[in-house]
């Protein structure tokens, strides 16, 4: 579930009246909260299951986005839908559950081809955009990469196109800055605010210094850390064991495939893994705190497991043809 601390907070904003308009980030969590604890009288319990609901439903949409790959694997692939910190962050009252959901609708609608899939997409955009606008733009940039590389559209329209996404992603980009507190859209700015976000956060137990830190080490750390000998909690504890079969599965599918990363940019595939790769690097070289990562990281998460999954399906595909 979500930071209790934070839930609460929320709910009890929701109940007062205070800061419950209809504005991106924490105004919406206490205006959405408010809607059932003013308008309906629920309590704190029946408010969190209306969020814990949207994380249920992300988690069906995850599901449904494999579920053709499952039908070619061992029973026990499934399992993956049941890691504890997929349910655990998306099941409480705040951001996590709805961000947990867009991102597992953007998932669903892209993998599968239903007349519903553009509907679909901009009903992941607008939730992910009212909880964390700074995501939802790398939505439309990971899009704007793939329909200038992969789109099958003619080249005059993509010309005619790219100037009306062009400027969507101005205005949008300006918001985000706006929203985030960048100064200056320059590369100083940019390198400023990465080394101003790397100093929040960097106290108490599960704080790092990722400024130190290489990239690659820095995009490791934000998924795969803590590993067990680094756990100090029970909660950490867990969170290190998840973290563990999440590497090995990493690594298991990366060798198998003999570290073939075509998939991966295959069609739509394309729009995926540039969201997964720009949303991790961003959160990786901004989030100095492990507790923070493993939450946040469930913004991608999905994504990435998909691609794994994708990644061996396409190897076993490739294993059978060449034994027939």
């Amino acid at each position: 579930m979500a930071n209790a601390a934070d839930a609460t907070h929320y709910y009890a904003r929701s109940v007062i009246g205070e800061r419950t308009y209809f504005y991106p980030g924490t105004p919406f969590v206490n205006y959405f909260s408010s809607i059932l604890s003013q308008g309906a009288d629920a309590s704190y319990f029946n408010t969190t299951l209306l969020y814990n609901l949207a994380g249920t439903v992300g988690l069906v949409l995850l599901y449904l986005s494999l579920k053709k790959y499952f039908k070619n694997f061992s029973w026990y692939w499934i399992f993956i839908l049941f890691i504890p910190s997929m349910s655990f962050w998306s099941a409480g009252l705040g951001k996590d559950s709805v961000s947990f959901f867009a991102t597992c609708l953007f998932l669903y609608a892209i993998t599968t081809s239903r007349r519903a899939s553009l509907l679909n997409i901009a009903i992941a955009f607008f939730f992910m955009f009212m909880v964390r606008p700074h995501i939802a733009a790398l939505m439309i940039v990971s899009y704007v990469v793939y329909f200038i590389i992969k789109s099958k559209v003619h080249f005059i329209f993509k010309m005619f196109i790219l100037p009306i996404i062009g400027f969507g992603l101005f205005i949008s980009v300006g918001f985000v800055q706006q929203y985030i507190g960048l100064d200056e859209a320059s590369l100083d700015g940019v390198s400023g605010y990465i080394e101003g976000r790397q100093g929040l956060n960097s106290r108490g137990g599960s704080s790092l210094d990722i400024a130190s830190m290489s990239y690659p080490m820095q995009m490791f750390t934000y998924i795969f850390r803590p590993l067990p000998f680094e756990a100090s909690s029970a909660v950490a504890l867990v969170t290190s064991l998840e973290n563990t079969i999440i590497l090995f599965l990493f690594v298991y599918i990366l060798v198998k495939s003999k570290f073939n990363f075509r998939p991966f940019i295959q069609g739509k595939n394309l729009w995926l893994f540039t969201y997964v790769f720009l949303t991790c690097s961003i959160l990786a070289m901004t989030t100095a705190n492990l507790g923070i990562a493993t939450r946040q990281k469930w913004m991608f998460m999905p994504v990435l497991l998909y691609l794994l999954i994708y990644l061996y399906h396409d190897y076993k595909s490739n294993k059978s043809k060449v034994f027939q």
